[in-house]
C-alpha cells in the first residue's frame, strides 16, 4: 500500500498540485471529447475511445510534462455512417494517420488553482499549437492500492489548421459544421514511479 506522502496533494503558490511522479493514463476511466457545431444551430459531440499517455509532475509545477496519443480509429459519435465517414479520407484519414499525439511545451499557473498547458498537437501529419485550460480533480488511493489523480482540460482547434476543410463552405445553406472544434479532456492516471 502506497504511503500517504504518494497520494497527497501538495499546495504550491497556492494551488493544490499532484504528488511528484509519473502518472499512467487509464484509459478506461479517460475521456477525450469534441462538439462541433452543426447547421449552425446544433452540436455534434463525439469521443475518442483508445487513448494512452503519461503525466510526469515534478518538484516544480511549471516543469511538468504530458505526453498523449489518441487512435484516431476509435471516435464514436453513435452514428455509424457519421463515424465512418470521419475515419475516411474526408476528415481523420486513419489509414494514412493512425494516431494523434500531444506533447506539452510549457506549463503555468493562472489565478484560481488554474493552469494553461501550451502543447504540440499533431493530427493528420500537421503539427500546431493547443492551448488547454487544466484542472487538478484531487488524488486518492483506489480499491487496488493504485495512486490515482485526476485532471480535467478543455481547449479548441480550428478545422482549418489541420487542413480539415471538407463540409467548411457548402454552396448552399451556409456551413454545415462550422470551424471551431471544441476539445473536452477527463483524465484519471495511475502512479507508476
Amino acid at each position: 500500500m502506497p504511503e500517504a506522502s504518494d497520494y497527497t496533494p501538495r499546495i504550491v503558490n497556492h494551488a493544490l498540485v499532484p504528488a511528484v511522479g509519473s502518472y499512467e493514463v487509464d484509459p478506461t476511466h479517460t475521456f477525450v471529447t469534441f462538439s462541433a457545431q452543426h447547421l449552425a444551430i446544433g452540436r455534434v459531440r463525439g469521443r475518442f475511445g483508445a487513448v494512452s499517455g503519461t503525466i510526469t509532475i515534478a518538484d516544480d509545477p511549471s516543469a511538468s510534462t504530458i505526453e498523449a496519443k489518441v487512435e484516431s480509429a476509435s471516435v464514436n459519435t453513435l452514428v455509424a455512417m457519421r463515424d465512418d465517414d470521419l475515419r475516411s479520407e474526408n476528415y481523420l484519414d486513419v489509414a494514412a494517420h493512425p494516431t494523434m499525439t500531444y506533447r506539452s511545451t510549457n506549463i503555468s499557473q493562472v489565478p484560481g488553482g488554474v493552469w494553461q498547458v501550451t502543447g504540440d498537437l499533431t493530427l493528420l501529419g500537421i503539427t500546431r499549437p493547443l492551448e488547454l485550460t487544466a484542472h487538478f480533480g484531487g488524488a486518492t488511493i483506489d480499491p487496488w492500492g493504485n495512486v490515482r489523480i485526476a485532471v480535467r482540460a478543455a481547449g479548441a482547434i480550428s478545422r482549418r489548421d489541420f487542413g480539415l476543410t471538407h463540409e467548411l463552405l457548402k454552396e448552399a445553406g451556409g456551413l454545415p459544421v462550422r470551424n471551431d472544434i471544441s476539445i473536452e479532456i477527463d483524465v484519471e492516471a495511475v502512479l507508476r514511479s
